[in-house]
C-alpha cells in the first residue's frame, strides 16, 4: 500500500471504535493498535496498492522524484535535474517529479538557509549553491521530523496521535511576512511564484 498525503492529508491513530475525525476518507483497522484514519480535507491525497508481482497500480509511485532523505538524493543528481530548468528554483523544488515530498513550508525554509532567492532561475545555481541547497533541504526535513512537523498559523496539522507539531518555533521566513529577519533584521517579504506564496528575506537571499 502506498499513501500520498497530498497537500493536507493526515494519518491519525485512534483507539478502537473511536469517532471518525472530520474529513476521514478511509479507516484502517490495525489489530492490537486501534484504527488509523486517512483524513484528507481537500481530497488531493491518493491511496493505492502496488504489486511487484502483477504490476497492478493506479498511479506509478516511481514517477516521483527521489526521497530527499534517501541515498539516491545527491548534490550531483539535484544539479542534473536543475541544469536545464529556467523556472524559479522555488517552483522547481515543488515539482514532485524532481524531489518527492517537499512542500511550501520546507522549500521556503531550505532556500533561506541556503541563502538563495526563490525567484532565481534553477539553471543559474552554482555548484556551491546546489551543494548548500541539498544540505539545507535535508537539515530542514530532519529537524521538522524530530519536532513532529509544523503546525502553522491555521493549526490544521497534527501528528498521528493528534498533537501539534513544534517546528513552527524554528521557522525563519514561512508565514513571517512583515516581521524582521531573525538574522539581519530586514523585513520578510513574499511573492507569488507558480501560484504559490514564497516567503524570503530580501537581504539574506539576494
Amino acid at each position: 500500500m502506498i499513501i500520498h498525503l497530498g497537500m493536507s492529508g493526515q494519518l491519525l491513530l485512534r483507539p478502537p471504535r473511536a469517532t471518525p475525525p472530520k474529513h476521514a476518507r478511509i479507516i484502517f483497522t490495525i489489530a492490537g493498535a486501534g484504527e488509523l484514519f486517512f483524513v484528507d480535507p481537500r481530497k488531493f491525497g491518493e491511496v493505492y496498492l502496488y504489486s511487484m508481482a502483477t504490476g497492478d497500480m493506479v498511479v506509478d509511485p516511481f514517477a516521483l522524484g527521489p526521497e530527499p532523505l534517501g541515498k539516491s538524493f545527491t548534490p550531483r543528481g539535484l544539479a542534473g535535474k536543475l541544469h536545464s530548468r529556467r523556472s524559479p528554483i522555488k517552483v522547481a523544488l515543488l515539482d514532485q517529479k524532481l524531489i518527492a515530498g517537499l512542500g511550501n513550508i520546507y522549500t521556503d525554509e531550505a532556500l533561506f538557509r541556503a541563502r538563495i532567492h526563490p525567484k532565481k532561475p534553477s539553471a543559474d545555481l552554482t555548484e556551491k549553491e546546489i551543494k548548500l541547497l541539498h544540505k539545507s533541504i535535508r537539515e530542514v526535513l530532519r529537524e521538522a521530523i524530530s519536532l513532529h512537523g509544523t503546525s502553522a498559523a491555521d493549526r490544521q496539522y497534527v501528528d498521528s496521535e493528534g498533537a501539534l507539531g513544534k517546528f513552527q518555533t524554528r521557522l525563519n521566513v514561512y508565514q513571517r511576512e512583515g516581521n524582521k529577519c531573525l538574522l539581519c533584521g530586514t523585513v520578510i517579504e513574499t511573492m507569488k511564484l507558480g501560484g504559490r506564496t514564497a516567503h524570503f528575506c530580501p537581504r539574506c537571499q539576494k
